[in-house]
């Protein structure tokens, strides 16, 4: 074959640059922000059913008015 000296020149190691470390530890930022973005959340909504329930079972809650 006429271009199979293109092949080696892709594979040899001098023109390798190793992966940069920004990109994981921008994905270590990103799962510890969403980790404590969803407890947040569901810390959010446990507030609110326990207002809710308490409310529920005082019998301050009125509907409508």
């Amino acid at each position: 074959m006429k271009d199979d000296d293109l092949r080696a020149d892709r594979d040899e190691l001098e023109h390798y640059r190793p992966r940069s470390q920004k990109r994981e530890k921008s994905l270590v930022l990103q799962i510890a922000l969403g980790v404590f973005l969803g407890g947040l959340a569901l810390w959010l909504v446990q507030l609110a059913a326990s207002s809710l329930m308490a409310k529920l079972m005082l019998g301050t809650l009125t509907f409508g008015g």
